[in-house]
């Protein structure tokens, strides 16, 4: 695709391929076949601190702190990958089979430390067991140098260490399934109940998206998006698998596990769904399956190792509210109308009912048949039965929004509507009846704030010609496309799971920030929106339509300001084993006017 809009330059590229003068090459197990259970015991050292006799592991550093337990594990400065981390200044370096036990000509490289840009490590010289065991107990390498003060001595017997060891050999000697040399495969998901118009604008992107990244990367055609990569010839064609899925939730599974056994998939890249996820977060669980920053109503991957998600959607919504109104004024009495059939409505009710409940207030529950009729009159009794300083909660769907038209709202009652289930379009067609009581639970920047963080979304749909339905969702898909194409780039050739994971976690909040400088800097730089889309497109090959020549036209649709991020949310970051990148929201309401503004009443609210 080329989704990421202002590439390395070729000067940069070619100098650093004449550093590097060669391409990674994976380096093959040692001849000694590896014994299932030394790697097991291998594993509980490495992993969860512990010995094969149950013992903790034992370690202390030069300062004479000492470590026990998973405290002293290795996973919690070379990570699950082995591919290393950085500890403050200091950088971890990588221990996976590759970069401690590769053959003398192999060359194998990692991007240890994202913040000195494309900073790189060659894989260290071969270790036997002797100069392992030497490294670990006394920290001298086999170059007989102390290595860092952040690197413990370990207490190990030699059973021990030889399981460590063992454990070591296998550990990313392999590309993760789905990823091969000159391919690498993905799906994305979609369910049942999307509209049409948000699943065919949702492919449409895909596809245009990936159309232009294969096209930039096929032989003799490379972009040169990142130096590193090109320099290693590293960049794969994309493969990636739509998977619809039909019929009711409980046949999602073997639905799932009969495409991936079709065609293992190395992630699931982004995805979409309006009510329930759960299935499809639990077949992530099962094959140890990145979930990449789909588009879903309720994200259900609490602390999941393979699940990143921008938030947690209506839960988050649910809990927003319950803090907002603990500081407000009492409330008599919380009623919540549910879209009864709609799965993330239900869970954003049970959120709140949980929230809400122990602090003594009353609540009241009213769900919404998915008949229109029978919804109205459900809907009609449940506003007839509420009092002045009541508070109601509408978890409804899309379809259901219209029904509010029908309707007068009782006098002195508050209402508070989720803008995930009923998508930001709906705050355009509030009638004006209700525009002084309703008020929205938003976990997105307020649309006349994020302008500049969504200009460049804006150009490469107008350069493509693919029309702007749904701006939460299509801007989420652009980010997780433009994500994952700099996080592969920075990988390099060290196509793991956990490896992706862990580098998410570490600089999607530096990644963030340099971005929107960047953006903002090329910005001001290029001026026109022509300009940028000649920059863009020349790359892929791809014709600048004309019509965006006109200087006018280009500045309007391009948009002005300073990007603070290149997303809807105000800002995305992760830490270690954080999986929701965004973890609050703003309460808000319409401006008066007709032109259907919506302005925060409260800060941005993190419960």
């Amino acid at each position: 695709m080329s989704i990421s809009l202002f590439p390395v330059g070729l000067r940069a590229c070619l100098l650093l391929a004449s550093f590097l003068g060669g391409v990674c090459a994976a380096a093959a197990l040692p001849d000694t076949a590896l014994q299932p259970d030394l790697v097991e015991q291998g594993r509980l050292i490495y992993v969860e601190g512990r010995l094969a006799s149950g013992a903790a592991l034992q370690a202390t550093r030069n300062s004479g702190a000492a470590l026990s337990g998973r405290d002293a594990a290795c996973t919690n400065c070379h990570r699950a990958s082995g591919m290393g981390s950085v500890e403050g200044q200091a950088r971890v370096p990588p221990i996976s089979q590759r970069y401690l036990f590769g053959q003398a000509d192999d060359l194998v490289m990692a991007n240890v430390d994202g913040r000195r840009g494309k900073t790189l490590n060659r894989g260290l010289s071969g270790y036997t067991e002797a100069t392992l065991g030497h490294l670990l107990q006394d920290g001298i390498s086999p170059a007989g140098r102390q290595v860092s003060d952040v690197m413990p001595h370990f207490t190990l017997q030699p059973s021990e260490l030889q399981a460590l060891r063992s454990y070591l050999q296998q550990l990313s000697s392999e590309y993760s399934p789905g990823v091969g040399k000159d391919v690498i495969r993905f799906a994305t998901v979609i369910t049942p109940e999307v509209s049409e118009a948000r699943r065919s604008v949702f492919k449409s992107m895909l596809q245009s998206a990936l159309a232009s990244k294969n096209s930039s990367t096929a032989p003799r055609k490379r972009h040169m998006a990142a130096a590193a990569s090109f320099a290693t010839q590293t960049e794969r064609h994309w493969d990636v698998q739509v998977w619809e899925l039909s019929g009711s939730a409980d046949t999602w599974g073997a639905q799932l596990n009969a495409h991936y056994a079709a065609t293992p998939v190395f992630a699931l890249l982004s995805g979409l769904s309006d009510s329930n996820w759960a299935p499809v977060d639990a077949f992530c669980r099962s094959q140890a399956l990145p979930c990449w920053f789909p588009s879903v109503a309720l994200a259900t991957a609490g602390d999941a190792q393979y699940g990143l998600y921008f938030s947690r959607g209506v839960a988050l919504e649910a809990d927003v509210l319950a803090s907002y109104l603990a500081d407000a004024a009492p409330v008599r009495q919380m009623v919540q109308v549910v879209s009864a059939d709609n799965a993330a409505a239900r869970a954003a009710a049970t959120e709140l009912r949980q929230a809400w409940l122990p602090k003594g207030h009353a609540l009241q529950d009213v769900a919404l048949s998915a008949d229109p009729a029978q919804a109205l009159v459900s809907l009609r009794k449940a506003l007839q039965a509420t009092h002045a300083g009541d508070a109601v909660a509408l978890w409804l769907s899309p379809a259901q929004w219209p029904l509010l038209e029908m309707l007068t709202p009782p006098q002195g009652v508050q209402f508070y509507a989720s803008s995930t289930l009923g998508q930001d379009a709906a705050w355009s067609t509030v009638p004006a009846a209700w525009q002084p009581v309703l008020h929205g639970i938003y976990p997105y920047q307020l649309p006349q704030e994020r302008a500049a963080n969504l200009a460049y979304l804006h150009a490469w749909l107008k350069l493509r010609n693919i029309p702007l339905v749904d701006e939460v969702l299509q801007s989420e898909l652009f980010f997780s496309l433009n994500l994952m194409t700099d996080t592969l780039q920075d990988m390099l050739d060290n196509l793991y799971r956990d490896y992706l994971m862990e580098r998410t976690e570490d600089m999607l909040g530096k990644r963030e920030s340099a971005k929107a400088w960047q953006e903002s800097r090329d910005r001001q730089t290029l001026g026109r929106l022509g300009r940028v889309a000649v920059k863009s497109e020349s790359l892929s090959g791809t014709a600048v339509p004309d019509a965006l020549n006109a200087e006018g036209a280009q500045r309007r649709a391009f948009g002005v300001g300073i990007s603070e991020g290149t997303t809807i949310y105000p800002h995305l970051t992760l830490g270690p084993g954080q999986r929701y990148a965004s973890r609050g929201a703003y309460i808000v309401r319409l401006a008066p006017g007709p032109a259907h503004t919506l302005e925060a009443i409260s800060d941005w609210i993190v419960p």
